[in-house]
């Protein structure tokens, strides 16, 4: 069964790769090119550009053929897969750490536990390059994108909670109280009963989605403490006993513990869309700098 996208990988940058376009930009291709047209124009100079040329048709030959067989190579297209997944990973955490870092101070303790995860992760990086043990590239991999899905958590967390912040409650309730006072006495028209109505719904909308926030809230921070925890769990039974048979069922069922779940996951999403898709963060942009116009 397919692994389910994180959280982070959930965006407008996630699309169709054209392996061919990466087989012609590949270092590869790149340097034999150049590498025929030094060729070429060094043998041009006593013997002709006829002469010259040679070097280089039989690099283009070699790449024409190259493509009928390489875009579609299993192994070129995973090298190529995972080297932009490692990319987006990158981004991301680069991204979420930007963000978070605007709303929290450096000592928040939520960065001494994405820090410990670090630590964690480089320990087991260098016992998975040592041989003799059950670690692999793979499960690293997938605790490297546990560490991004935690700082994802975190700030689809911190946006909750601005959300709750910047909405009045008590006032909230006080002119839906007034709305109903206005609508019970009467004497207003038809039309300015119809918006006084349409108001009270949207208030009412307001309020419902405010008392919801709470309850994700409490999830999104449930399932970053249970994160921390695991991996935690994980990196002890690891140095424990690195080379025992069952090291990678353990590190499997850690990994689907962290992960979130798709309830939560859903609204994790909707939290961070507007931050980690480009073309909504370009919109947002676009948004601002207009109003600011």
């Amino acid at each position: 069964m397919a692994d389910k996208p994180h959280i982070w990988e959930m965006t407008s940058e996630n699309e169709d790769v054209s392996y061919f376009k990466e087989m012609l930009t590949h270092q590869v291709s790149i340097g034999t090119m150049l590498s025929a047209l030094s060729i070429g124009a060094l043998v041009s100079i006593p013997m002709g550009l006829g002469i010259g040329a040679i070097p280089i048709l039989l690099a283009v030959s070699g790449q024409a053929i190259a493509a009928l067989f390489v875009p579609s190579s299993p192994v070129f297209r995973k090298m190529v897969d995972d080297r932009n997944r490692k990319d987006h990973r990158a981004k991301a955490r680069e991204h979420l750490k930007e963000q978070i870092e605007a709303r929290v101070s450096e000592t928040d303790p939520n960065w001494a536990a994405y820090h410990r995860m670090l630590a964690r992760l480089d320990s087991l990086k260098k016992l998975a390059e040592m041989r003799g043990n059950s670690l692999d590239k793979r499960m690293i991999e997938q605790l490297d994108d546990a560490t991004v899905d935690f700082l994802g958590l975190w700030l689809a967390w911190l946006t909750l909670r601005e959300r709750w912040d910047s909405v009045d409650e008590r006032t909230l309730k006080r002119r839906i109280r007034q709305i109903d006072q206005e609508i019970e006495k009467g004497h207003t028209a038809a039309v300015e009963s119809h918006h006084l109505n349409k108001a009270k719904k949207d208030l009412e909308g307001i309020l419902t989605r405010r008392q919801s926030l709470w309850g994700r809230a409490a999830s999104m921070e449930a399932a970053m403490l249970a994160m921390t925890d695991t991996y935690e769990e994980v990196y002890q039974r690891v140095m424990a006993n690195p080379t025992a048979s069952d090291v990678k069922v353990q590190l499997q069922e850690a990994v689907e513990r962290m992960r979130v779940e798709e309830q939560l996951d859903l609204a994790v999403d909707d939290e961070l869309s507007s931050f980690l898709d480009p073309k909504k963060r370009a919109a947002a942009r676009l948004k601002k700098q207009g109003g600011l116009t």
